[in-house]
């Protein structure tokens, strides 16, 4: 049978000498025999046990669980489970994010200031007590930080809804529907994002939202939903997304 010095090993494996001798001295792996000269010579069952353990450390196990893993005092199955559900909360961090770019990307080129039809799930908002805002509809955000719970960024959810054709205007943020002051119900909402620096800009960008529902004879309700992106404005220095919607007739 032929056997690995553990340079061998590690170019075969593409690790370096140090990272076999760390592990051996983690006792995760130990060598098939150590021979006169002193050299630590491995087999074919260490080959693929060292494939096992890097590819543990790949999936972002500790050296302590891999060491678990390895003697059997982990349960394999439930500790590939345990991985599998962060690797699906990874995916859908990074999913999101890379929305977030493309959307910064494409607000960046005029063709796709368009309004489009979205699907949307019941969405459902609490209103904040006058306390927390100004006339101008400006948050206290000294007094917000003090009343928000810590488990959650509510700075990230604020909306603004404006119903009644404009005479009257709440500001709001995502909660559920037992804690909820209104809701936005599910259906078909015609949506244009938009970008603005000044809040003189924004109410101008409203204007050309509805001259864009005329232009294609939209019949939608009154209740206009305005969304800050807070995630996307973080990409911006002074400017700020919103999301402007109404929902369909």
């Amino acid at each position: 049978m032929q056997h690995l010095t553990s340079g061998e090993l590690a170019k075969l494996l593409n690790i370096t000498k140090y990272v076999v001798r760390h592990y051996e001295e983690q006792q995760i792996i130990q060598p098939a025999f150590i021979d006169v000269n002193g050299y630590h010579m491995y087999g074919e069952a260490e080959v693929y046990a060292m494939s096992h353990i890097l590819l543990l450390k790949q999936l972002g196990f500790s050296l302590k669980e891999i060491k678990n893993i390895v003697e059997k005092k982990t349960d394999y199955t439930e500790a590939l489970s345990s991985v599998l559900v962060h690797f699906e909360n990874e995916i859908t961090r990074l999913t999101k994010l890379k929305g977030n770019v493309q959307t910064i990307l494409e607000l960046q080129q005029t063709e796709t200031y368009k309004l489009v039809e979205e699907n949307k799930e019941d969405r459902y908002f609490a209103c904040f007590e006058d306390v927390f805002v100004d006339e101008a509809y400006n948050l206290n955000l000294k007094k917000l930080a003090k009343w928000k719970n810590g488990n959650r960024n509510i700075v990230e959810d604020v909306s603004y809804a404006i119903l009644e054709n404009g005479s009257n205007v709440k500001v709001m943020y995502r909660t559920s529907l037992e804690e909820a002051d209104y809701a936005f119900r599910a259906g078909t909402y015609y949506c244009k994002k938009i970008c603005v620096e000044l809040e003189d800009q924004l109410l101008e960008e409203i204007e050309c939202f509805y001259k864009n529902l005329d232009l294609i004879n939209a019949k939608f309700e009154h209740d206009l939903l305005i969304l800050e992106e807070a995630n996307l404005s973080a990409f911006y220095i002074k400017e700020m997304v919103y999301s402007l919607e109404v929902k369909a007739k």
